[in-house]
């Protein structure tokens, strides 16, 4: 496409999308769709310091919720080793217990404990037996107290389980409430942000909705619709699909992306396409030869090849969907 074609396209855009009120008077505008001024309402500056606060308490309480699932791993674990401990001196006191039984056994049956011991009855004289029982009794009385303290390290490793498992059901509660707050003031910011654009050669209109840094590289795309696609181009005036990205997000304060869908793809964090916002990033073919912008309801704008123009898609016309980010 020539220049002049591509300016005079420009123009006849700006009709499409600029206010149906007011004439276009300079470069390619958007229809924000904004609701009327209400004193009950609270503003944008209100709500983006609100959502500050808010996220700052989610913050607080997600580490609060890691502290306590940490403290509650290292008190199931003190009360697992406890457990284990007291097994094992029970299984060491076992033999000797049944031992005692033997003995205790042999003396009922040989005529009580008196014969235990030899026939003058010397104290200093027991038997073989009554030294073996002796010594036997006091081992497992040893052994006894081991077992009694590992007992009570196992009930108190398991109340300290109780109460930090306890603490973190609260904790996580809480952050639950804070995120639904916080994902309550981001759908107020975004009925105060949002953009609806019109591609006069698709024909298909879309919505940018949302406040963030994403949603507003998507704005900023969306003045370049009918801008020819040039390969290894980044605008101003002419793109290819990747170099559309890098020069939109270079509009919004985020400069030096790579000029590569392969790099793009490796930043931020994936999308799952039943997740997908505006901004986000969508990529397709195996080796991610092209990508575009999503903008809303199934479309996404980008710049489709040589002899062709910026404009608006449907994801569903593609089958080669291969995969989303988002880079914030």
């Amino acid at each position: 496409m020539s220049t002049v074609t591509a300016t005079a396209a420009a123009v006849a855009l700006s009709w499409v999308l600029a206010p149906a009120a007011t004439a276009p008077t300079g470069p390619l505008r958007l229809a924000a769709a904004a609701a009327p001024a209400d004193p009950g309402r609270p503003t944008e500056r209100e709500l983006r310091k609100r959502l500050d606060e808010l996220n700052t308490e989610a913050e607080r309480l997600t580490e609060r919720f890691n502290k306590a699932r940490v403290e509650l791993a290292k008190a199931r674990r003190a009360e697992r080793d406890a457990a284990k401990t007291a097994a094992e001196l029970e299984a060491k006191a076992a033999p000797a217990r049944a031992q005692l039984g033997r003995l205790a056994a042999a003396s009922y049956m040989s005529g009580g404990p008196d014969a235990l011991f030899l026939a003058s009855g010397d104290a200093e004289a027991l038997s073989a037996s009554a030294y073996l029982v002796q010594n036997q009794t006091a081992a497992l009385g040893r052994l006894q107290a081991q077992i009694d303290q590992a007992d009570r390290a196992q009930r108190v490793a398991a109340a300290k389980a109780a109460q930090a498992e306890q603490a973190a059901a609260q904790v996580k509660t809480a952050r639950k409430a804070a995120k639904a707050k916080v994902d309550e003031v981001v759908k107020q910011l975004d009925k105060l942000t949002t953009t609806k654009a019109k591609d006069p050669r698709t024909g298909l209109t879309a919505t940018v909705k949302g406040s963030g840094l994403p949603a507003k590289m998507a704005r900023k795309a969306l003045t370049k619709l009918g801008s020819p696609y040039v390969w290894g181009a980044a605008g101003p005036n002419s793109f290819d699909c990747s170099g559309l990205v890098v020069w939109a997000y270079a509009q919004v304060g985020k400069k030096g992306l790579p000029h590569y869908t392969g790099d793009l793809y490796q930043l931020g964090r994936k999308v799952s396409r039943s997740e997908l916002r505006s901004g986000d990033l969508v990529y397709f073919g195996s080796d991610l030869h092209h990508m575009g912008i999503y903008l809303s309801d199934g479309k996404y704008l980008h710049a489709p090849q040589t002899g062709d123009v910026v404009k608006i898609s449907r994801l569903s016309d593609r089958s080669d969907y291969a995969g989303a980010n988002r880079i914030s």
